[in-house]
């Protein structure tokens, strides 16, 4: 019954994150970017601005709430970045450009939901969205022993697994998918 009702609870909150909106990503005259994360869900959001190489030029957490932000790039060079947001739900990234004084936003929003971890004393419960994409899951020891894999495939996923066989002691949950690694340490 707790299983049926947590499913529940994490199927509405899937369904809120949802239903509200990508953030508003606009390019303005004189290489400038604006950013709105009001239609975000959660208080923070984290925003990060990579070059082509991955490389994190510029990181700041934005109130939601608030009607935006606007980034001066006329500083950088002429290529290829990408604006990565994120809050506790999701990771949204979204390419654009700057060529000639002016940035061009790509129309592509890439959106990643994170794991939903939940710990007791003898399971481990794991809610996550993968939409399509294969996720793998292990769960290791303090010295770094995998003592349990298992790899995810299906679009959503709501599983409890059995902890109790585990000896007392610190362990790791983490779950690798589209090139990104979610971890969640627990104590038995």
């Amino acid at each position: 019954m707790k299983t049926q009702l947590f499913i529940l609870i994490f199927s509405i909150a899937s369904l809120s994150v949802f239903a509200s909106g990508n953030p508003s990503v606009y390019a303005e005259k004189n290489k400038s970017l604006i950013i709105q994360t009001n239609t975000w869900k959660s208080a923070k959001v984290n925003v990060q601005i990579k070059e082509a190489t991955g490389v994190t030029i510029l990181e700041e957490t934005l109130i939601s709430a608030k009607a935006g932000r606007k980034y001066n790039l006329k500083n950088l060079p002429d290529g290829q970045y990408t604006l990565e947001m994120s809050d506790d739900l999701r990771i949204t990234t979204q390419n654009f450009y700057i060529s000639n004084n002016e940035v061009v936003v790509a129309n592509d929003i890439n959106t990643i939901y994170k794991p939903f971890i939940l710990t007791g004393d003898n399971n481990v419960d794991v809610n996550l969205m993968t939409l399509g994409k294969s996720a793998l899951l292990n769960i290791s020891d303090k010295d770094n022993n995998i003592v349990f894999a298992q790899k995810l495939e299906a679009t959503a996923v709501h599983k409890r697994f059995d902890v109790s066989s585990l000896a007392s002691g610190t362990y790791t949950v983490n779950i690798a998918m589209n090139g990104r690694s979610f971890t969640h340490e627990f104590t038995k």
